[in-house]
């Protein structure tokens, strides 16, 4: 019975590592979660074979484990790539704050608390993605927030949303794909004297064939097409080590913080996965990324971050 356990638990594991390691081959749209998830697969495939050993040592348990424990530490490898921390002596330089989170558009009964949670936030930019909720409370953030784009303004649908307490300058609104319209806003603003370019961005799910690569890729081009200081955030549906979000990030030069904050599933806490993202190009910085304290009914975790400006 142990040795039949044992078995069953290798083929399983076997399964799920030869699904990541497609990544390091032709990563394909249908795996794309898992991808997402590798961290998370390969801590599980590490339990398991530790549980297999238990019950059974042999030379297949231990190389299963073995590739398991490669792909954690590449996971890990990763995140350390795709991150830039400022030194100390940055970190005490002057900065801004942004907050971004994916309200859940039939989350009407929580709309005034999400508002009051914006006003309160003291954050400089906001950007709400799936952002109908607010209609109704969109006079009184207008008194924190006087400038916008979105729900009503530039665009009639009130999805992607970008608020500001200073003016918005030559914004913009894309559509990345067929599947959903205006979900990708940049702008300009003046932030401690400093010009900086500030994006809003709402992709896809991943597993609907390659639109989500499409997305990415659409959205790198509006990024490159910009120069300095650039902060984006949003709901990317995917983590930072998936091999497309791997590509963007290369590709536009931008970063994250030290360690993502896991957004989605709210009810899973800190042991989530984090697919709502900020990431900024230098000279900016992120000093601290965290949770907000209450999802108000969203089904995924708003994000405060608390940006510096470096090399002024």
């Amino acid at each position: 019975m142990r040795q039949t356990l044992s078995v069953a638990i290798c083929v399983i594991v076997s399964l799920v590592v030869l699904a990541i390691a497609t990544r390091y081959v032709h990563p394909h749209w249908m795996l794309a979660t898992l991808h997402s998830l590798q961290l998370h697969a390969a801590l599980a495939c590490v339990a398991a074979m530790l549980f297999a050993l238990i019950l059974s040592r042999n030379l297949l348990s231990y190389a299963l484990l073995a590739a398991s424990l490669f792909l954690v530490g590449h996971s890990l490898y990763i995140g350390r790539e795709v991150a830039s921390s400022p030194t100390e002596a940055e970190a005490a330089g002057p900065g801004f704050r942004l907050m971004s989170f994916n309200i859940l558009s039939e989350n009407y009964e929580n709309g005034a608390a999400i508002a009051q949670a914006i006003i309160g936030s003291g954050a400089d930019i906001v950007n709400i993605m799936e952002a109908e909720p607010l209609l109704n409370s969109l006079g009184q953030i207008s008194e924190t927030y006087p400038y916008r784009v979105g729900c009503g303004v530039m665009v009639d649908d009130c999805d992607q949303l970008m608020l500001s307490k200073v003016p918005l300058r030559n914004a913009t609104v894309r559509s990345l794909s067929g599947i959903f319209d205006n979900r990708f806003i940049m702008a300009e603003v003046t932030l401690q004297g400093r010009t900086i370019h500030v994006g809003g961005i709402h992709t896809t799910k991943p597993y609907f064939d390659n639109f989500h690569t499409l997305e990415l890729m659409r959205a790198a081009l509006a990024v490159t097409d910009t120069d300095g200081p650039l902060v984006l955030s949003g709901d990317f549906n995917a983590s930072s080590l998936a091999p497309n979000m791997i590509g963007f990030l290369q590709w536009t030069d931008l970063r994250t913080a030290a360690w993502e904050q896991a957004t989605w599933p709210v009810r899973a806490g800190k042991f989530g996965v984090p697919i709502d993202h900020v990431y900024v190009r230098a000279p900016l910085k992120i000093r601290t990324l965290t949770r907000m304290p209450d999802a108000l009914g969203s089904n995924h975790d708003g994000l405060i971050a608390d940006i510096v400006i470096t090399g002024r």
